[in-house]
């Protein structure tokens, strides 16, 4: 009977030098998301992207690398790319963040389901843009709890705190207790209500959904 997942391939030779620079790397993003910090470390920053860009050149023709170098090295590659995206945007790195997430869009599918495009942007301080592409993006797929998932976000981190609330109530009801979505928006509508000064209601909603991660069984990847 064959395994319900199939194993990853075999790490070709000539990406295995990558396995120490990730993990380091991988390790200081964790240690500042345990300390709810953000990365204010120019010289660090640049050698993320560095790393990066030469990963996703190495990669080209064979995606599922990926899969294998992230056993080796132990790192949520995405979740690494990812984040390194969103620092350079937060960091006022528009362009470089945008030139690695196509990078990126030539070895992932669904590109905009992974690294949505108006969130660099409302964290690179581009909100009017990036709240007009999110809203577009939500008017042509309206049933499409990820995409929403995605512009809630987008909102909630232009401070458009109503509109983010409403949708991500309206993706509350409509999405599976456990999925990405339903998850995303429990831990927006507590941060939403703790800042606009609701603590007891928020209390009582955690009672009654409990946290992302105890959903999840884990923390956020």
């Amino acid at each position: 009977m064959s395994p319900e997942h199939p194993s990853p391939p075999s790490l070709d030779e000539d990406l295995r030098s990558f396995s120490k620079e990730l993990r380091e790397s991988w390790e200081s993003l964790m240690a500042r998301r345990a300390a709810g910090l953000v990365q204010t470390d120019k010289e660090e920053l640049a050698l993320d992207l560095e790393v990066a860009k030469r990963l996703c050149t190495a990669l080209v023709g064979r995606p599922k690398q990926l899969w294998a170098l992230a056993k080796e090295s132990e790192v949520d590659i995405s979740a690494w790319l990812i984040e390194t995206m969103m620092d350079l945007s937060h960091n006022g790195h528009l362009d470089e963040a945008l030139a690695l997430r196509k990078d990126l869009g030539l070895l992932l599918t669904s590109i905009d389901r992974v690294v949505y495009r108006p969130l660099l942007l409302a964290l690179a301080g581009q909100h009017e843009e990036a709240i007009k592409e999110a809203k577009a993006d939500l008017a042509r797929t309206p049933d499409d709890l990820t995409i929403a998932d995605h512009v809630a976000t987008v909102l909630f981190t232009c401070s458009q705190l109503s509109e983010a609330e409403r949708l991500s109530r309206h993706i509350l009801t409509r999405s599976p207790s456990g999925s990405h979505p339903h998850q995303g928006a429990v831990q927006r509508l507590v941060e939403i209500l703790h800042q606009t000064g609701r603590h007891k209601e928020a209390r009582l909603f955690l009672s009654q959904h409990g946290s992302p991660s105890e959903q999840s069984g884990s923390p956020r990847s």
